[in-house]
Order: C-alpha cells, then sequence, then structure tokens
C-alpha cells in the first residue's frame, strides 16, 4: 500500500453546484460605496495602504446554527497567492476566503451604524436560517 502523506484535498463543484451558480448569474459580491469608504478607513487607521490591504471575509464552523463570518484586514497579494477572491469597489478590496466563496455568493456588504452597535453587515441570500441571537447561520 502506497503512502498518501501529501495528497490534498481539491474541492470541485459538482455539476449541480455548477448549474445552480450559473442559473443565480451572480459573478460577485455586491459592496457598498459606505462599506468601501470605510474599509478604507480602517486600513489607514491601521497604517496599511489600501492599495495593498482589504477586508476578508471566510465562513467558519461556529456558533448554534453551524457557520459563522470572521472579518479582518489582509493583504490581497497574499491572497491572490492562496487563490481568494478578491472584488473592488470605488477603491476598496474585499477578500472572500476560496473555500468561503460558494456560501457568501451573490451577499452585500454594508457597514450600518446605530446607537447599540456599529459594523459591517453581510446580507447573504444563501443563509437558510439562522440562530435567534444573530450571529450563526445554516445554508
Amino acid at each position: 500500500m502506497s503512502d498518501c502523506g501529501n495528497v490534498q484535498k481539491v474541492f470541485v463543484p459538482s455539476a449541480k453546484e455548477k448549474a445552480a451558480v450559473k442559473k443565480q448569474s451572480i459573478s460577485s459580491v455586491e459592496i457598498t460605496d459606505y462599506a468601501a469608504e470605510k474599509i478604507k478607513h480602517f486600513i489607514q487607521k491601521d497604517g496599511k495602504s489600501v492599495d495593498d490591504y482589504g477586508l476578508k471575509i471566510q465562513v467558519v464552523n461556529d456558533g448554534c446554527s453551524g457557520k459563522s463570518y470572521t472579518m479582518d484586514l489582509s493583504d490581497i497579494k497574499s491572497a491572490q497567492d492562496n487563490g481568494d477572491k478578491v472584488f473592488s469597489k470605488n477603491g476598496a478590496y474585499i477578500i472572500i476566503e476560496k473555500l468561503s466563496y460558494l456560501f457568501v455568493l451573490g451577499s452585500r456588504l454594508d457597514y450600518t451604524e446605530s446607537l447599540l452597535a456599529s459594523g459591517f453587515q453581510l446580507t447573504n441570500p444563501n443563509v437558510k436560517k439562522s440562530c435567534s441571537c444573530g450571529s450563526s447561520f445554516a445554508v
């Protein structure tokens, strides 16, 4: 028997998944003008270049509904080298981790401010249910 120690998993979408993506005819994640402005603000506040950094969004296994989002600043070059998806608007970039892309396809990123909380909000049409506190979701 051979040693399979260097085998890497490759995720290839099934014909059904490819058809669903084509049927939606959505090829990106929408970024609002205000979200783009805030992404640039936070990158500059962190002392980084808006040409080299973006907001990275990743879907992780977490929470009572099964999945949640993580968001942080990441450099675009490393993201592209890893095969992550990069989208831009008005000079601001968002990076979608490659395995998370199908989970957020067709989503809309906005920045909201209220008396109780402020932050980036991802409106995701793929979410089938979410927990009562709103911190996790299922697709």
